[in-house]
């Protein structure tokens, strides 16, 4: 069972020594996930050296302990149901909140800091949400604001709109996919991300999207598979200790990472996780001295400063362009040598393509995209979320005072450092040990055999080593001001 491997996880002394002595060799370090400059106590190579000998012992417990057998998941994904639409006030209240917001970004002060539209959705509703929905499920569900749209409108008429009804599951995940990736660029890579009118702009344009996409596919469809934020907090949501699937509160109570299952999906379902997961590093890799070298050696080039030139572009225009270029190169080559891995898995089974292991093996990287929103975002959410005490008393930046909590002061040492980096280093490692269980329990799955399992879980194991490196040495780099 379930019960007596985590048991044995967490009674083992190699595992228990192994976590303890990366967390306590943390002493005044500051990392990249903490957005301030820091000295490593340790050279950076021992320290990326016995991050991943975590994962490789752990690949080498799963094939002896064979504990794939008594790992129970869930074999399918849930659509969205009607009766995850059954809190009308929280809804209500909901949606007044983004009203809300789109007034204060119309009417209220552009400068970012000093309207609340702005802390409120990145911070408290992008990443706060997030956060919440690892632990307690996907709670987008319980307060998607969209969901009136369909109650206040289309319910009504859904008879007469019924002979415009389109039942195209893939059209619907195509267009859910290119919303993923043009809002994923927005948020990393658009200059204008944090101009107050312009995210209300926003707003009402996925208003009308959301609208538009219920009408003529349905609400639990589009919500299933085209509304980004269901689907991206529903993707954390597999990790938590709640199903959200029955009404009985005690009944949701599972085990930590038992939601994430073998993936059923399409490949289009497959390709949301993996674009989700690459944007995610992205956003690190945008922030380094690395990147920032890389850029600056591009620009440095005679022939591609005369191309440059020959298109006007200046040079903030250019650095959104690189940027952007950037974006989509990273998640050409990690959907690219993910492939690449299952294509190799493909020699050790023969009755499954490589388009099927994809989309088998896809959910795999969902503890991995948590651990990272966890390392890279924690920080952010600690600092930045107290900014919400301010503007609540003054959320237009008017200058107004109503709760009394304008003058609040940001306490920046809220993190003891020692914590934080502790935080970082555990949840990267963790999210991506229980990548390795959870994709050697996949294999084991498609196999039914424990031998031939590992076989086709091995590339992925190398995978997952070589990207628990990489995602560290990212974290592990002083950030850009």
């Amino acid at each position: 069972m379930v019960k007596r491997f985590l048991s044995y996880l967490l009674n083992n002394k190699t595992f228990i020594f192994l976590f303890l002595t990366f967390f306590l060799f943390s002493q005044n370090v500051y990392s990249h996930g903490l957005n301030v400059r820091y000295e490593l106590p340790i050279p950076i190579y021992l320290y990326l050296i016995f991050s991943s000998l975590v994962i490789v012992i752990t690949i080498f417990f799963v094939k002896f302990v064979k504990f794939s057998k008594s790992i129970k998941m869930s074999v399918k994904i849930p659509e969205a149901r009607r009766s995850q639409y059954n809190y009308s006030f929280i809804q209500n209240f909901s949606l007044l909140i983004f009203i809300f917001l789109i007034i204060s970004g119309l009417l209220g002060s552009q400068e970012s800091l000093k309207n609340i539209i702005n802390v409120f959705f990145w911070v408290w509703i992008w990443v706060g949400v997030a956060y919440l929905s690892i632990i307690f499920g996907n709670i987008w569900a319980d307060i998607n604001p969209w969901n009136k749209l369909y109650s206040l409108f289309l319910y009504y008429f859904r008879s007469k709109i019924k002979k415009y009804r389109r039942h195209s599951k893939v059209e619907v995940e195509i267009i859910g996919l290119i919303i993923l990736v043009l809002f994923m660029w927005f948020a990393m890579v658009s200059p204008y991300r944090e101009v107050p009118q312009l995210l209300s702009f926003l707003f009402i344009m996925y208003f009308f999207i959301t609208f538009i996409g219920m009408f003529f596919y349905g609400r639990n469809r589009w919500f299933s598979y085209a509304e980004i934020f269901n689907i991206y907090f529903g993707m954390l949501g597999r990790l938590s200790i709640f199903s959200r699937s029955n009404k009985n509160f005690i009944k949701n109570f599972r085990m930590p990472f038992s939601g994430v299952n073998k993936g059923s999906g399409s490949f289009f379902s497959a390709l949301f996780i993996v674009f989700a997961v690459s944007s995610i590093s992205y956003d690190g890799i945008l922030e380094t001295a690395l990147w920032y070298n890389i850029k600056n050696f591009l620009i440095s080039v005679s022939y591609i400063q005369d191309f440059f030139r020959a298109l006007g572009l200046n040079y903030n225009t250019l650095n959104v362009l690189l940027d952007s270029l950037g974006f989509f190169i990273v998640l050409i080559i990690f959907c690219s040598l993910f492939l690449l891995t299952c294509f190799r898995s493909k020699n050790n089974i023969l009755n499954l393509s490589s388009k099927n292991l994809f989309i088998a093996f896809s959910p795999a990287l969902i503890p991995i995209a948590a651990a990272y929103l966890i390392a890279h975002y924690f920080s952010f959410l600690l600092i930045a979320g107290q900014l919400i005490f301010i503007l609540i008393s003054d959320p237009l930046g008017l200058g107004w005072n109503l709760f009394g909590t304008a003058n609040h002061q940001i306490n920046v040492y809220i993190l003891n450092v020692k914590l934080g980096w502790g935080i970082i280093l555990a949840s990267v490692v963790i999210g991506h040990i229980f990548s390795v269980i959870i994709s050697h329990k996949i294999a084991y799955e498609i196999t039914n055999n424990i031998k031939e399992g590992f076989q086709v879980h091995l590339p992925f194991s190398i995978f997952m080593v070589f990207y628990t490196v990489f995602s560290l040495y990212i974290l592990a780099q002083p950030i850009v001001h």
